[in-house]
């Protein structure tokens, strides 16, 4: 089983979705956790929030990738 590490965290499935699918687009493996807390939960929910992870041997890949298309500043993960 490989190691994953959450490399974002939203507060809505449609952000997550949408940067799932980039960043699969571009070969990177990604995983959710937490897609439906706020759906089950609506209130309170967004200390949670939907994460998105990928393999850790991805992780640097993925990191570049968010910075390139938008999705993230370098800042986000210093």
């Amino acid at each position: 089983m490989q190691n994953l590490v959450t490399i974002k965290i939203f507060s809505y499935q449609s952000e997550l979705y949408l940067v799932k699918s980039f960043l699969e687009s571009e070969g990177v493996e990604c995983f959710t956790e937490n897609e439906f807390i706020n759906q089950i939960y609506p209130v309170g929910t967004d200390a949670l929030g939907c994460k998105l992870q990928v393999a850790e041997q991805d992780f640097e890949k993925a990191i570049q990738l968010l910075i390139e298309g938008g999705f993230a500043k370098k800042d986000d993960f210093s």
